[in-house]
C-alpha cells in the first residue's frame, strides 16, 4: 500500500515553534516598518518580503520536515527449499493413513489401502509435486523459491513443472546437514532467503552441528520450517550391517574382526553379539547400540588353529518383537596358512619359568619348539625335540625363527653360537629374547658379541634384585604395544596390569641402551635416571631382541589359569618374528597398520630400513611411493620414529576409494622404489547406514532455534500459511528533506545578502 506522510525532526513540538516563529517574525516587522519609514515604498517592501522569507526558512531548519513515502517492495520474497539428497533417502519406510491414500493416487491406484513400504525420496517427490494442489504452487504466489539439493554439498535442483522427477545423489554418502543450512542462509543463488523449507530425516554425520547454524539464523530472522521425512518409530529390528576380517592369516596368528551392528525402534538396547565358528561361539559380546540407528563397532580377536578356509559369523539373537531376522547375520572367509614358528628354547636349570614357558609353546599350534636343557652336573635331556648341545654351525642355527636364551652360564654358551647367534639376528632378521634368572647369568655376556645388541646394558649392574613383592608397571610405550596388550581396550588393559599378582625378583642392569624402549619397568628401583627395565626391546638389523628381567611370569596364571599368561607369550612370539615372514626387499620392509579402511580414514606406514651392513639406518631421507589403480602416484613422506633406529613413519589418508599400491623409497639406494610393497583397499566411506529412522529430536531443534517450525509430512500443507504469516512483505521506504539540502542554505544565504546590501545602501545598517 503506497502512503506518503510529512514528519518533522524537531525535538520541540511543531506548533510550539512555529509561535515562536511567528512571535519573533512580528517583532522583526514592526521594527524594520519604523527603521525604514523613510525609504521609498518599493525599497520598503523589498527589504520587509526578504526578512520574512528568510525567517521561514530558518523556522524550516529548525522545523526539519521530512516526506516519507511507503511501498510493497515490487519483488517477492525469497523462499528456500533444502532437500536431503544423501543415500539414506533411499531407505524405505512403512507408512499408513492418508500418506499412502495420496500415494496410491499418484502412482497406483489399485495399491492396497494398508500400510505400505516408501522409500523417502518417494515421499520427497510427493512433496516436491509441482501441480495446483501442491503447497508449493500457493507459496509460488506469494514468493520466489529457490531449490537445492544437499548431501556432502548443495546442488541446485528445479522445482518448475517440466523438470525431472527429484533424484538421490549417487555420491551422496555423507549428510553435511549443518553447511547446508549456512551456505543456503548466505545465499547460494545470490540473494538471501528470508525463510527456509528442510524436507530431510534429519540425520547428519559430517560437518557442524546445524542445531549451532539454526540459531544464527533464528537472529537473522530467517525461520526453519523443518518437514521430517521418514518414520521416527520403525519396526524393531536389529542387525549386523557390516563385518571386516583379513583375507589371510598365519596359524596360530591373531586374527581381528570388526563388525558394526545397529537397530531401529529399539532405542538405546543391549544387545549380545556372538562370533561363531560353524557351531562354535569363539567368543560372545554386550554391546549398546545408538537410539539415532547409527552403527557401533564390535572388535573380536581370536588365534586359529586349524589350517585351510575358515569361515565365521558374527550373529545378534533374534529379539523380542522382531519380525526379520534374516540380517542378523554376517559372515567372513579367512585363508589360514600353516607357517610354523621354529623356536629354540635353551635353559640351564628347569627353572619354573622355563616349564610353564614350555608349556606354552607345546600347546600353541603355530609354533614348532626344540628345547636345549644343559642340566649341568646333570647333563643335557635327551630325545624327540631336544638337543644336546646348543648349536654352534651356521646351518643348524638358520632352522629358527627365534631364540630363546634363559639363565645359563658363561662358560656353556659356545663362541660360536654366540657368534652365529648375533649374525642370525642381524642378517637373517630372526629373534632373541634373553630371560633373566636369579643364578645372575645374563652378566656374564658382559664382553661376549651379545652384549652389543641387548636392549639393556649389562655394566653398572648392582644388587641382586630381592626385596618385597611388587606390581610391575606398564610404559607409555608399553601401553600401544601388541607384546604388552592383554585387553583391547587401553583403559582395560592397564587396569590389567596393575592388577596382575606380584613378582618377587628382578634382575638388575645399568638401563637401556640407545634405541631401545621399555614396555615395563620397575614401580620404583631406577637405573640411572630411569626406573629399572623389566621388559625391553630393540630392533637390530633385520631381527629384534627382547630383554625380560623377571623369571615370574607364571605368576601371572593365578586364579585364571593360562588366560594372561599364554596370551602375553603368544604375542610376545608373534611380534618377535613378525617381519620375518613380510616379502620384499630387506634393506627397506613396508608395512601398514592395516589392510583396508574407509576414505578419508587415516592409515599408519612404517618402514624398516637397513644400511648395506645390516645395521638401521639413521637420518635417511625415505619416501613411500603411493600408486592408486587409475595410475596416479604420489609421494609421501616418511619421519624417523622417536627412540628407533631405522623406523620411518607417515599417515596416509585416502580420499578416494580403490586399491593402493605402496613402496619404499630410500635415498640412499637410489630414487626409484625398491622392491617391497604393501597394498591398502579403501572403501568408500558410506556413512549413510542402514536403520537411521528420522531424527525427530534433531528437526525440532533445528526449528526451534531459527524461530520456525517442525511438521509432520502429513501436515506440509500447513507450508503456505506458515511461511505467509511469519514472513511479512517486505516495504520499501524513500525520505526526502529539502531543508537539508545544499540549495535550501544557498537559498537562505542569498536572501540574508541581498536584505543586509540593501539595508546597507539604504543606510540602515
Amino acid at each position: 500500500m503506497n502512503t506518503t506522510k510529512l514528519v518533522f525532526d524537531c525535538p520541540l513540538p511543531p506548533w510550539a515553534v512555529a509561535a515562536a516563529a511567528l512571535v519573533v517574525l512580528g517583532v522583526v516587522v514592526v521594527f524594520l516598518r519604523r527603521d525604514a519609514g523613510h525609504l521609498r515604498p518599493l525599497v520598503r517592501r523589498g527589504i520587509l518580503a526578504l526578512v520574512v522569507v528568510a525567517a521561514l526558512l530558518l523556522t524550516g531548519i529548525v522545523l526539519s520536515p521530512k516526506i516519507i513515502r511507503t511501498w510493497p517492495d515490487p519483488h517477492k520474497p525469497l523462499c528456500t527449499v533444502l532437500v536431503d539428497g544423501s543415500r539414506s533417502m533411499l531407505l524405505a519406510d512403512t507408512y499408513a493413513g492418508r500418506l499412502v491414500e495420496r500415494l496410491g493416487t499418484k502412482g497406483d491406484p489399485a495399491a492396497p489401502a494398508g500400510p505400505r513400504e516408501v522409500t523417502r525420496r518417494d515421499v520427497a517427490r510427493l512433496l516436491l509435486d509441482p501441480g495446483p494442489q501442491g503447497w508449493l504452487a500457493t507459496v509460488r504466489e506469494s514468493f520466489d523459491v529457490a531449490g537445492w539439493r544437499f548431501a556432502g554439498a548443495l546442488d541446485a535442483l528445479p522445482l518448475a513443472a517440466d523438470t525431472p522427477p527429484f533424484e538421490v545423489n549417487p555420491e551422496g554418502y555423507v549428510t553435511a546437514l549443518g553447511e547446508a543450512l549456512d551456505e543456503a542462509a548466505r545465499g547460494a543463488g545470490g540473494v538471501r532467503p528470508r525463510a527456509i523449507v528442510l524436507l530431510s530425516d534429519g540425520a547428519w554425520n559430517t560437518g557442524r552441528d546445524p542445531s549451532e547454524i539454526a540459531r544464527v539464523l533464528g537472529r537473522m530472522n530467517i525461520p526453519i520450517f523443518a518437514v521430517g521425512i521418514g518414520n521416527p518409530s520403525p519396526p524393531r529390528d536389529a542387525a549386523v550391517t557390516a563385518l571386516r576380517a583379513p583375507r589371510s592369516a598365519l596359524l596360530g596368528d591373531e586374527v581381528l574382526l570388526a563388525a558394526e551392528v545397529a537397530t531401529s525402534g529399539m532405542g538405546a538396547a543391549r544387545l549380545t553379539v556372538q562370533l561363531a565358528s560353524g557351531a562354535d561361539v569363539l567368543a560372545e559380546k554386550q554391546v549398546v547400540t545408538l537410539p539415532s540407528g547409527r552403527p557401533v563397532t564390535v572388535s573380536f580377536s581370536f588365534i586359529p588353529d586349524t589350517p585351510g578356509l575358515r569361515s565365521f559369523t558374527v550373529r545378534v539373537p533374534r529379539q523380542e518383537g522382531e519380525q526379520d531376522a534374516s540380517n542378523n547375520v554376517a559372515r567372513a572367509s579367512i585363508e589360514v596358512a600353516e607357517r610354523k614358528i621354529r623356536v629354540l628354547l635353551a635353559d640351564a636349570e628347569p627353572r619354573w619359568e622355563f616349564r610353564f614357558l614350555r608349556n606354552v609353546f607345546e600347546r600353541d599350534p603355530a609354533v614348532q619348539l626344540t628345547v636345549c636343557l644343559l642340566r649341568p652336573g646333570l647333563g643335557p635331556i635327551k630325545g624327540e625335540g631336544y638337543l644336546e648341545a646348543l648349536p654352534t654351525q651356521k646351518q643348524q642355527m638358520a632352522d629358527y625363527d627365534l631364540v630363546i636364551l634363559g639363565d645359563i652360564a658363561r662358560e656353556h654358551l659356545p663362541d660360536d653360537f654366540l657368534k652365529e647367534l648375533v649374525e642370525l639376528v642381524k642378517a637373517r632378521g630372526s629373534g632373541l629374547l634373553v630371560i633373566a634368572g636369579r643364578r645372575h647369568n645374563c652378566r656374564g655376556l658382559l664382553g661376549t658379541p651379545l652384549a652389543g645388541i641387548l636392549p639393556v646394558a649389562i655394566e653398572g649392574a648392582l644388587g641382586d634384585g630381592r626385596g618385597e613383592p611388587f606390581s610391575v608397571e606398564l610404559t607409555q610405550d608399553g601401553a600401544g604395544h601388541l607384546v604388552t596388550r592383554l585387553a583391547a581396550d587401553p583403559q582395560e588393559n592397564d587396569a590389567l596390569w596393575s592388577r596382575l599378582p606380584k613378582v618377587r625378583w628382578s634382575a638388575s642392569v645399568g638401563g637401556l641402551q640407545r634405541g631401545a624402549t621399555a614396555l615395563v619397568v620397575h614401580p620404583y628401583r631406577l637405573a640411572g635416571p630411569s626406573k629399572l627395565p623389566l621388559l625391553a626391546v630393540q630392533r637390530v638389523g633385520a631381527g629384534k631382541v627382547m630383554f625380560c628381567g623377571i623369571e615370574e611370569t607364571w605368576r601371572w596364571r593365578q586364579e585364571v589359569g593360562d588366560k594372561y599368561h599364554y596370551r602375553f607369550w603368544a604375542q610376545t612370539v608373534r611380534w618377535m618374528v613378525k617381519r620375518q615372514f613380510a616379502e620384499g626387499d630387506p634393506r627397506a620392509r613396508l608395512s601398514l597398520d592395516r589392510a583396508e579402511c574407509d576414505s578419508g580414514e587415516a592409515v599408519e606406514i612404517e618402514a624398516y630400513c637397513l644400511a648395506p651392513d645390516g645395521f638401521p639406518l639413521e637420518n635417511a631421507r625415505v619416501w613411500a611411493r603411493v600408486e592408486a589403480e587409475d595410475g596416479a602416484s604420489q609421494r609421501l613422506a616418511l619421519a624417523p620414529a622417536p627412540g628407533g633406529w631405522g623406523i620411518y613413519r607417515a599417515t596416509f589418508k585416502p580420499q578416494k576409494p580403490g586399491k593402493y599400491t605402496l613402496r619404499p623409497i630410500v635415498a640412499a639406494y637410489g630414487d626409484e622404489p625398491l622392491a617391497s610393497a604393501a597394498t591398502l583397499t579403501v572403501l568408500r566411506a558410506d556413512l549413510e547406514k542402514k536403520f537411521l529412522a528420522q531424527d525427530m529430536s534433531s528437526l525440532n531443534s533445528i526449528a526451534l532455534a531459527s524461530r520456525g517450525q517442525y511438521l509432520r509430512i502429513d501436515e506440509s500443507d500447513r507450508l503456505p500459511s506458515l511461511l505467509a504469516g511469519s514472513v511479512e512483505r517486505r516495504l520499501l521506504t524513500a525520505e526526502y528533506s529539502p531543508c537539508r539540502h545544499w540549495l535550501y542554505y544557498s537559498v537562505l544565504a542569498l536572501l540574508l545578502g541581498a536584505a543586509w546590501l540593501i539595508r546597507k545602501r539604504s543606510g540602515l545598517a
